[in-house]
């Protein structure tokens, strides 16, 4: 192949083929019914995520239902049906297996997922025929910390963000960079965020945009009362940790990818740093990122 990311999925060994599927799609019944069609003349076996709640149109076929954590054991390479909330969900199922994940697109603006729906069995064709790119993409990890005790952790495809739990009213965060102290800054939140998140919400709080494929930890303020803060890329080798200091008054909340959500007390720190994995993501041969990002944000349109 013409292309520097090679392939290292052989598709014409792969027998064994998962489906994510957004939940609440008007017309998702109808697209999975057809991608269905498609796999049966092609896999062996088709598994479904149970927790996807369309899995019933599912029976029948060869497809078994799964719990989302089972649905590792039973594929080798994930289809996510949906938007890019699907697929980051499907990113956090199969990453850290090492199974690569394909979007088809169901959703409004799909910066992750670039197939669309009415051209799916012809960009599956291409890519059972080694015409595909692989995408490597870093995840970020948090920890949640109270003192010395670990509360959790949760994988970062996206972004992780903290804001205050029931109100708009500012909160104080303490930053450290590996073992310095960045700053002490009142906001409205602050985001850490992956390449990939770059184009979420970190954008639209005035971060950069990243080539996904870069190795880097983008924090970003969210209305910050200090204005000369500015949102800075970081080495994601070195742990980012963010502390909700003492002198808050309630509760924080910290979401991860917008669909795992924790409650931060005062006294409490989330340690964020890159995880050994990374994401890998099928993408058409002829995907190229700079032209997603103008045909999406509209750059090209004239006035």
């Amino acid at each position: 192949m013409e292309n520097q990311q090679k392939p290292c999925i052989d598709f014409g060994q792969i027998r064994r083929v998962g489906l994510v599927v957004k939940p609440r799609s008007r017309h998702v019944k109808q697209w999975l019914d057809r991608l269905l069609n498609f796999l049966d003349q092609r896999f062996d076996s088709i598994a479904i995520e149970e927790e996807s709640q369309v899995a019933a149109t599912a029976v029948g076929k060869k497809a078994a239902v799964l719990k989302g954590r089972e649905m590792a054991k039973a594929c080798d390479v994930l289809i996510s049906l949906g938007g890019d909330g699907t697929l980051l969900h499907s990113a956090r199922l199969m990453a850290k297996h090492q199974i690569p994940v394909i979007g088809i697109n169901l959703g409004r603006l799909g910066f992750l997922v670039e197939i669309a729906p009415e051209n799916m069995e012809k960009e599956l064709q291409e890519l059972l025929a080694g015409r595909y790119r692989v995408e490597e993409r870093i995840m970020l990890g948090v920890q949640y910390m109270r003192g010395d005790q670990p509360m959790g952790s949760l994988d970062i495809c996206n972004d992780m963000i903290i804001k205050h739990k029931d109100s708009v009213r500012m909160i104080e965060l303490e930053t450290k960079v590996g073992d310095v102290h960045l700053n002490t800054i009142w906001s409205d939140g602050l985001i850490i965020s992956t390449p990939t998140g770059s184009t979420a919400y970190a954008l639209a709080s005035g971060g950069p945009l990243l080539e996904p494929t870069l190795e880097a930890a983008l924090i970003v303020p969210i209305c910050p009362h200090t204005l000369s803060y500015r949102p800075l890329i970081v080495d994601p080798h070195k742990p980012i940790e963010v502390s909700f200091t003492e002198t808050n008054r309630g509760d924080a909340i910290a979401s991860v990818d917008g669909q795992e959500h924790t409650v931060i007390k005062r006294g409490d720190k989330a340690v964020i740093q890159e995880l050994p994995y990374k994401l890998k993501l099928i993408q058409p041969y002829n995907h190229d990122y700079f032209r997603t990002l103008s045909t999406k944000l509209r750059w090209s349109e004239k006035i």
